[in-house]
């Protein structure tokens, strides 16, 4: 089976440095096939047996290696095909950036972040991916990583349109 697992807040600065050698290479050796890495924003794509806990797995392996928690977003290839051609058409007008859910969040929070205000951005969740348009540039955004994932309660990691296509290449290869 292929997986896709996103590191949370690497590679952004002076600290959380985990280099895409040296995390291909933890990958290999814990048993983990056809690892390759996209950017150095922390994209793994990989081949692996389904087993338990393979997130929290994977996590553990991260913080003995590097020092430091990394929370992981995992997805199976299908699953990542799906958030990568399911931006709903509404929003296909503008830049997209999605936001990869680490968990599904409770209805409740949901409807909470649909009480904020975020004009000019819109966003809708499909399953555990939202996708939301950034009409002002993703630097201005309203909607921020932190925001959702207060708002929500659960983990969250964003990738532009560009690396989100570029994964889903990597898996048809």
């Amino acid at each position: 089976m292929t997986f896709v697992a996103l590191l949370h807040a690497v590679n952004l600065g002076a600290r959380r440095k985990v280099p895409m050698a040296d995390l291909r290479a933890l990958l290999t050796g814990l048993g983990l096939r056809e690892v390759r890495t996209y950017i150095q924003s922390g994209n793994a794509v990989f081949s692996a047996d389904p087993q338990p806990d393979l997130r929290g797995r994977l996590e553990a392996a991260l913080e003995a290696q590097f020092g430091f928690p990394v929370p992981v977003t995992l997805r199976t290839a299908h699953e990542w095909q799906e958030a990568a051609t399911g931006c709903p058409a509404h929003l296909r007008s503008e830049a997209v950036v999605v936001a990869f859910l680490r968990d599904p969040p409770a209805p409740e929070h949901v409807e909470a972040l649909r009480a904020r205000d975020v004009t000019p951005e819109r966003w809708e969740i499909v399953g555990q991916t939202l996708y939301q348009t950034v009409p002002d540039g993703v630097r201005t955004m309203k909607l921020s990583a932190a925001v959702i994932e207060r708002v929500l309660g659960v983990g969250v990691t964003v990738r532009n349109e560009r690396t989100v296509g570029a994964i889903a290449a990597l898996l048809d290869t």
